[in-house]
């Protein structure tokens, strides 16, 4: 049975509970031989291993911005760890933690916004002129739209200056997906051009809803 999961501290030796949340409420989330752990304010990277009896782990981290680590131990049952952690050259603990249901977990806010770009009949037809993309319509270009993660902006003007900064990287994408000459690019490639060709749909609230560390890919 898998011990997967995200897991609440509940209980320490050495620290009551609103110490244990000084931060944010204290946890330790498992995936397969990697973890995660956090208390007070005790940050750590795990490297987990099976052991006959338990699971042994090690920590790298910080504690309060210093650098800090250590290692530990627990078993799990009926959704229930209870272990020690050690820090080195610190204090070390008992601990139990209660694993926390998924349908009960919140979204988390991230620090983005999105802005999502779908084309408007003038690029439609520039696309028009294209060695076979004449019969494209505008719903088949926008099926599965690009969405883009932004800086975070509160209001039109921050808005309004972030689009300033990355217009011109965003229509060099749109135009490379369906044209890698860029003899057929439009030269002047301004933010009037931009906002004539592409509609633009902002959001400034992304929250996050995978428990796995988000995945960049270099293009």
């Amino acid at each position: 049975m898998s011990i997967d999961g995200l897991y609440e501290i509940v209980e320490m030796e050495l620290w009551d509970k609103d110490a244990i949340d000084l931060v944010e409420p204290g946890y330790i989330h498992i995936r397969g031989k990697k973890g995660k752990l956090h208390f007070i304010c005790v940050d750590g990277q795990m490297e987990i291993q099976k052991s006959k009896d338990r699971y042994l782990f090690t920590w790298e981290g910080n504690d309060e911005c210093d650098p800090a680590s250590g290692y530990g131990n627990y078993t799990c049952s009926n959704d229930t760890l209870t272990g020690r952690i050690y820090i080195h050259g610190s204090d070390d603990s008992s601990f139990v933690a209660i694993k926390v249901p998924t349908v009960n977990r919140l979204p988390k806010m991230v620090d983005r916004g999105v802005l999502v770009v779908k084309a408007k009949e003038p690029f439609r037809e520039w696309l028009s002129l294209l060695p076979g993309s004449d019969h494209l319509t505008i719903k088949e270009i926008n099926d599965d739209c690009t969405a883009y993660l932004i800086p975070g902006f509160e209001n039109d003007h921050e808005r309004d200056h972030i689009l300033k900064k990355v217009y011109s990287d965003v229509f060099v994408e749109q135009l490379v997906k369906r044209c890698i000459d860029e003899d057929r690019w439009p030269q002047k490639r301004t933010l009037t051009l931009f906002k004539r060709w592409f509609e633009l749909e902002f959001h400034s609230v992304v929250e996050e809803l995978v428990e796995d560390e988000l995945y960049t890919e270099e293009k």
